[in-house]
């Protein structure tokens, strides 16, 4: 009876039902507009996916901007048109910090253990890998002179809660930047569960010593020569320096070492970093990485950074000279080699620089 009385009811006020059409219209047009935003979101993670494979020696968290959000399925979708978004016709530099500790703790970002300068040149031929001494005494700025692994410390620090990322990059970018009169376009910070993340998301490396590593830590022996390395292996790896013959300048060349190796992994002429491929990557690090890209159109950023990747990068670093400054013992730099160094970055001769510096290049192996 009841059913009955419900039916008469909806038959007698059905003519007082609006007309469906405007708003499956509406509807439609919403899905579409999804679509399309679905689609610059999977292509932003592409780009982002490229420069957190070049930023892996660094061990830490990434900064001063959320990561892009994942979406349910990736699926196929188009390659990018570069030409869609050029990137700015000049050479593109990127600062790249480590933090010792994982993702989501307390007071992890005390010290930037490790700071690299990505420098891709306007001709986009190749990357330039530059390490900068985390004990390299330095102006930080509304702090004083300190070591340059202070500077993250001092911009991030909060007791007892959770570190302020953001922070420790922006004082660590200003650091470097009145170091260096380098002009940033980007940075990133890695923890170790995103380092061991992304690792394991491509399959592992393929990274090459020029001597033996033991681990302090697991014992591991890290033979010379080439070798496959998880992720948890990766992170070991590089965080030794303590009985290596350069200390943290070899730990330092030890990370644009694996730099290499993941470049390698994903460059397009090995099996190719493509969208989902990327969408895994991001997926994998979760909260251990988040990237600053700033204003970059993401499609003209992908395409650049994977080009590049088709070549070996070129890894810079430092003989170590040691001063004494108010009991503390910090590194210097040879003023006339990083006068020059810092020169060729700001002015994109970095290929003249190093044809001309042998002696200040990585070995890859």
């Amino acid at each position: 009876m009841i059913e009955d009385d419900l039916r008469a009811s909806f038959a007698r006020h059905e003519t007082l039902t609006p007309d469906a059409g405007p708003v499956r219209d509406a509807i439609n047009s919403t899905a579409v507009r999804r679509r399309r935003r679905r689609f610059v979101t999977r292509m932003a993670g592409a780009a982002v996916a490229v420069l957190v494979a070049v930023s892996m020696p660094v061990l830490g968290r990434t900064l001063m901007a959320a990561p892009t959000p994942v979406p349910e399925t990736v699926g196929s979708v188009p390659t990018a048109d570069p030409s869609a978004a050029a990137l700015p016709d000049s050479a593109l530099n990127f600062l790249l910090i480590g933090v010792d500790g994982e993702a989501g703790g307390r007071d992890v970002s005390d010290r930037a253990d490790s700071v690299l300068i990505v420098h891709v040149p306007r001709d986009r031929s190749r990357m330039y890998l530059v390490s900068l001494p985390r004990d390299l005494g330095v102006e930080i700025p509304g702090h004083g002179f300190g070591k340059l692994n202070a500077a993250f410390f001092h911009g991030s620090h909060r007791p007892g809660t959770r570190s302020d990322l953001r922070g420790g990059a922006r004082l660590t970018v200003q650091t470097v930047t009145n170091l260096t009169g380098l002009r940033f376009d980007g940075s990133a910070t890695l923890t170790f569960s995103g380092l061991r993340g992304i690792t394991d998301a491509v399959g592992g490396v393929r990274l090459c010593l020029p001597r033996k590593v033991q681990s302090v830590h697991t014992k591991r022996v890290f033979p010379a020569g080439c070798q496959q390395l998880d992720g948890a292996a990766s992170l070991d790896l590089l965080r030794q320096r303590y009985r290596l013959s350069e200390g943290a300048h070899e730990r330092d060349r030890n990370g644009q070492r694996f730099t290499r190796a993941i470049l390698t992994k994903v460059s397009p002429t090995s099996d190719g970093l493509d969208l989902a491929r990327s969408m895994a990557i991001l997926a994998a690090v979760d909260d251990g990485v988040v990237l600053d890209t700033g204003t970059l159109p993401m499609a003209g950023l992908f395409a650049a950074l994977q080009r590049t990747s088709t070549v070996d990068p070129v890894g810079i670093g430092w003989t170590y000279r040691a001063e004494s400054k108010d009991g503390q013992i910090f590194e210097r730099l040879d003023p006339l080699v990083s006068g020059s160094l810092f020169e060729a970055l700001r002015r994109d001769t970095l290929a003249a620089w190093t044809a001309q510096h042998p002696a200040q290049l990585t070995r890859w192996q």
